[in-house]
């Protein structure tokens, strides 16, 4: 009878657990298609490419620039090299780059780790200071440290990120601070601080005036105990749907703060890549962060399902 019953919760768990998977997988390989599809067009479409500079030198014959088209097969429609575009991504094969006579994967997954790297350390940061502080707020019911929450909320939230980068680069050249990657990671930690501060700080406070919490205070439990077994747990989803809506404005802001601080990543890699009219490493630079943003949102959904079973029961209906 308990084996049965073990095996029913299992499968309770884990069916709209795999539903949900198999449909986001659907999903993230449509999107690739797509976003794929759509960037290469209007990167082609653009009336320039990696050797249109060479025009306006005079040691550089047309015939000798229109060679050197072929050679890569600018030359030849939009719709048959996007096909073998799409063939050899199939592979993991996005190509060489113009700029840096290298492979794109090698490049792209190199840079990437990096950033991605930098983005969990910001991550870290920025769920430390936003639940440390909505819960001091809310164990403490302060109105001095509830004031101090909006400050920061507002701040934060406000602050332009090149602002921030600036500030940090500042910090650097002074030597206040000597440590470039805890700089950026702070640098890009701190609107998504904003964001999760906001949410989680709202979502716990609203969370302490559930019934289920009066009848933890009616047992003797203690606030603490309160807040960590029952209330954090009920808060954390719409954190959660925050979280993974924040992924790509995250990688988009390493654009800025890496470009400022100048520490090499994904960021960095796009500026140059757009500077020089890089089509491949730019496809390939769309491809790997659309599927970290991808992989990124998946994770918070499936954390979700994971934390709520109400989730699970409408996944499985």
């Amino acid at each position: 009878m308990r084996i049965s019953a073990c095996r029913r919760c299992s499968r309770q768990f884990y069916s709209p657990v795999l539903q949900f998977l198999v449909r986001k997988v659907i999903q993230g390989v449509l999107l690739l298609l797509i976003t794929s599809a759509a960037a290469f067009v209007l990167l082609s479409s653009a009336g320039s490419d990696a050797f249109t500079s060479l025009r306006e030198n005079p040691q550089v014959s047309a015939a000798t620039i229109e060679k050197l088209r072929a050679s890569y097969g600018l030359d030849r429609p939009v719709v048959e090299r996007y096909g073998a575009w799409l063939g050899s991504a199939i592979r993991a094969d996005l190509g060489e780059s113009f700029y840096f006579q290298v492979p794109v994967t090698g490049l792209v997954l190199a840079r990437f780790w990096s950033t991605a790297v930098l983005a969990l350390a910001a991550i870290g940061i920025a769920c430390l200071v936003a639940v440390g502080l909505s819960f001091a707020n809310v164990r403490s019911r302060s109105r001095t440290l509830s004031a101090l929450t909006d400050a920061v909320i507002l701040l934060f939230a406000s602050t332009p990120r090149i602002v921030i980068s600036l500030f940090a680069l500042a910090i650097l050249v002074y030597g206040a601070i000597t440590s470039v990657f805890w700089l950026s990671a702070v640098s890009l930690a701190v609107p998504l601080v904003a964001i999760l501060l906001a949410q989680f700080n709202q979502s716990l406070g609203d969370a302490m005036h559930e019934d289920f919490v009066r009848t933890a205070r009616a047992k003797g439990l203690s606030e603490t105990t309160i807040i960590l077994r029952h209330a954090l747990r009920a808060a954390i989803n719409p954190a959660l749907t925050i979280f993974g809506l924040s992924l790509s404005a995250l990688l988009g802001g390493s654009v800025i703060v890496e470009t400022v601080i100048g520490r090499p990543g994904i960021g960095a890699l796009t500026v140059t890549a757009v500077r020089n009219r890089d089509i491949p490493l730019l496809m390939g630079v769309m491809v790997v962060v659309s599927l970290a943003v991808w992989a990124g949102n998946t994770l918070a959904e499936v954390l979700q399902l994971i934390n709520d079973k109400r989730i699970r029961a409408s996944e499985a209906e």
